[in-house]
């Protein structure tokens, strides 16, 4: 559901369900979990989507240490949180 939002262009209504799917994850499956760092990854393409680069990139730089220790540097997951993060820094 969040997703369709962005993808409406309403990120005021994406960001809190992205924000509570992240909680939920955090909480079911941990922090280190594959689906816990995909949930911040999106929840921070969202803050970035709607122009919020200091919760972004924060987010991203966190998600993406996460990431590398969790599933390793060179995992599909943390390259596209790794090119997230550099388009962020590069707006």
């Amino acid at each position: 559901m969040a997703s369709a939002y962005v993808s409406a262009g309403d990120l005021r209504r994406a960001i809190p369900l992205y924000e509570a799917t992240l909680a939920d994850r955090e909480r079911v499956l941990g922090p280190d979990h594959a689906d816990t760092l995909g949930a911040r990854n999106n929840l921070a393409y969202a803050y970035q989507a709607m122009g919020d680069l200091v919760r972004a990139i924060p987010l991203y730089e966190a998600t993406l240490a996460d990431s590398e220790r969790v599933l390793g540097p060179n995992h599909p997951a943390t390259s596209a949180i790794r090119s997230n993060l550099a388009r962020a820094r590069s707006a």
